[in-house]
Parts: structure tokens; sequence; C-alpha cells
């Protein structure tokens, strides 16, 4: 199944492999994906963002990103390669902050 490149680059290799078939989405976009959604649903069930002050949710979301960025331009300079479970990892905390994040933006 092809989805959009803009939602993901789906490269097989770094895809989860079901019954022996690479998933249509790589491992850190499907963490990406569901984690902000978790994060979000999370932050209205606790009401997270009104914990937050500008400055708070700003270094939060940063802090929760600068894994992924890490890993992304140090596997982009080829200073070494990322494994699927990093990409998880990393994409989780992301989205965990972005849903967060998005919650604080509307409220």
């Amino acid at each position: 199944m092809k989805i959009p490149f803009w939602v993901c680059h789906q490269k097989q290799e770094r895809c989860f492999k079901y019954n022996g078939k690479p998933l249509p989405i790589c491992s850190r976009c499907l963490s990406l994906y569901f984690s902000l959604i978790f994060g979000f649903a999370l932050s209205i069930l606790f009401n997270l963002a009104d914990n937050f002050d500008k400055k708070e949710m700003l270094f939060f979301i940063i802090s929760l990103n600068l894994p992924l960025f890490i890993d992304s331009i140090t596997q982009f300079f080829k200073i070494r390669e990322s494994t699927n479970f990093l990409r998880l990892i990393t994409g989780f905390f992301s989205g965990l902050s972005l849903g967060i994040g998005l919650h604080y933006l509307i409220i």
C-alpha cells in the first residue's frame, strides 16, 4: 500500500515487518503519529497543558524532540546508522511532546 510521501518516506529498511512484509509507514512515523494522538488525549484527560507557561512548554517540546533531532542529524551525516527501535523511541517522545503542545495551543 502506498501512502503520500509527505506522511512518511516509506523506506522499507526502516519499516517494521508484519508477516514478512514491511508496513506502509516507517517505525519513527508510526510511533510519532500514535504518540501524538496519545499525548493529546492524555493532556486533555489530565489537563497537562494548564501546568505550563509559554517558556516551560517551549523547553518541554524542545527537550523531548532533541533526541529525535540528534538521531536524525547523526544518521543524515552518516556518523552512524539508527535502529528501528531507536526510531520508535525518538518518535514516541517527539509525538508525545507535540500532542501535549497542540493541546496547549488550542486552550
